[in-house]
């Protein structure tokens, strides 16, 4: 494992994991967008999908409490992403955003480079919700109180998107409802992968094969 960092920031960095293989996953993580959380909840995953043949590279950004709020967020991902690409030249490269992750995953799939989108438990429609005040209203946090910021930072004024998205949601999800999935569903044409009797955490843990399935699936 190596570390990248692709700005002056100390979390503007990405943990790389090379594996001799076609795919790599970008992995951004979620947290409702917030400082205390930050990439090391993945890190199992990432070793997971390492021993699958996959490389992976665990993108980490500002957030909520460090600089990070809307739309410094959304550039740092983006840069992260731009780096992973550079550091795969020709790979098929494949955004795994898990919660609040999937939100800036959709956010970043026009970037070059880009295969394919897998949203886990993604926060995809941000009106709904705001509109929800999911975890404490962290919405209104990540766009700094501007709730005029809301529609550019809104998926659901990104459709249809510009590359092949996967929703993965369990209907056990007690911290990002399945709903926003399905509407974003609904108006993007994306697929969505409803999992019975799965919560927020389980697709993104050793062991989630559904994840894997997607990731590898045209």
């Amino acid at each position: 494992m190596r570390t990248v960092s692709y700005g002056d920031h100390p979390d503007q960095v990405v943990e790389v994991r090379d594996n001799d293989t076609d795919t790599v996953v970008v992995l951004v993580h979620g947290g409702y967008w917030r400082v205390r959380y930050d990439r090391s909840y993945l890190a199992p995953f990432a070793e997971y999908l390492l021993a699958q043949g996959l490389s992976v590279a665990s993108v980490e950004f500002r957030r909520i409490g460090n600089g990070g709020e809307w739309p410094v967020i959304s550039q740092d991902v983006n840069a992260g992403v731009d780096k992973a690409v550079d550091l795969f030249p020709g790979k098929r490269i494949v955004l795994v955003g898990h919660s609040a992750g999937g939100h800036l995953a959709l956010l970043a799939a026009d970037r070059p480079g880009v295969a394919k989108v897998v949203s886990v438990g993604g926060l995809c429609d941000l009106a709904r919700a705001h509109e929800l005040g999911l975890s404490d209203n962290a919405v209104t946090l990540l766009l700094g109180g501007d709730l005029g910021l809301l529609a550019e930072a809104d998926p659901m004024n990104r459709v249809p998107p510009p590359v092949p998205v996967t929703l993965l949601h369990g209907d056990a999800d007690t911290h990002v409802p399945l709903e926003l999935s399905r509407r974003y569903s609904d108006k993007s044409g994306a697929e969505l992968v409803v999992l019975p009797g799965i919560g927020h955490f389980e697709p993104v843990e050793p062991g989630a094969a559904v994840t894997v399935e997607a990731i590898r699936r045209d």
